[in-house]
């Protein structure tokens, strides 16, 4: 048995739970590109579900979990969100990083010309400062189809700390997607916990700056979505949906990564208003 795990870690694949498909890992730089067993049966235009922040075993356990088709991306940086926000600072990152996606998919099975289908971008914790930096960014926004921020939005205040007031300009590239998914033409879903961070906007309060922003209401709303997830509010508009959970330990913010595939399924559905 041992022997047979060495082998897979050694050519690439990643082992998952019992029932759940292997995936080869294809490596270059901090970028993770995962291939589910039979991809190469779908196409030549695949999806691609590009996720910032998160290990990547954990990740495509998710994805395997509910079925996603297509292919994961993960990118991974070892720091906070400012590692994250550098990274995807240039507009060109982006378009040559799906670049470099279609030339692996070729490289590892040629003969078919694969292109890079949808886009659907996840984030958890601090991924979120890539994701801000792409959505400051026409071409990134006109790229992604689906956005889904895992307990991800954090955010600085404007001016005196002690008034706790999100900053708009740090929030102004989600606002602007938001805007796009209420108006039924992209795909966001928002969680979050009732963490309450030093110093900075938590993910509650930049919730409910949107939902200001929007012009909603959020209403109670009690479900059991598993032992770990318990969810007690939601607001949703047109393509959008913001919902929050309880939960104010560590624990509890690192289950919207343990369970991210609830949140991706979650996307491929219409909004229940």
């Amino acid at each position: 048995m041992w022997r047979v795990l060495g082998f897979l870690m050694a050519v690439g694949w990643s082992a998952l739970g019992a029932g759940e498909a292997p995936f080869r890992q294809v490596r270059w730089g901090r970028v993770v590109l995962s291939l589910p067993a039979g991809w190469g049966q779908q196409g030549p235009e695949l999806p691609v579900w590009l996720h910032l922040h998160g290990a990547p075993a954990t990740v495509e356990g998710e994805v395997a979990r509910v079925g996603l088709p297509g292919v994961l991306v993960n990118v991974t940086l070892p720091g906070l969100s400012k590692v994250y926000a550098d990274y995807f600072a240039e507009p060109r990152v982006l378009g040559e990083l799906l670049a470099e996606v279609e030339t692996r998919l070729r490289m590892e099975m040629p003969g078919r010309e694969w292109k890079v289908g949808a886009l659907a971008v996840s984030s958890f914790s601090a991924g979120f400062g890539g994701v801000r930096q792409l959505l400051r960014q026409p071409a990134a926004v006109d790229r992604i189809q689906t956005l889904v921020m895992a307990d991800s939005i954090y955010c600085g205040y404007a001016g005196d700390p002690g008034r706790r007031e999100v900053d708009p300009d740090l929030m102004e590239g989600f606002v602007g997607f938001a805007r796009l998914a209420v108006a039924g033409k992209r795909r966001l879903l928002i969680t979050h916990t009732q963490q309450v961070p030093e110093g900075y906007a938590s993910t509650t309060e930049t919730a409910d700056f949107l939902i200001r922003v929007l012009g909603g209401t959020r209403r109670a709303e009690g479900q059991v979505w598993s032992p770990t997830l318990r969810q007690i509010s939601r607001w949703s508009a047109g393509g959008m949906e913001i919902i929050g959970f309880a939960g104010s330990r560590p624990e509890d913010h690192l289950q919207h990564l343990r369970e991210l595939g609830r949140f991706l399924e979650r996307v491929r559905r219409p909004v229940v208003e």
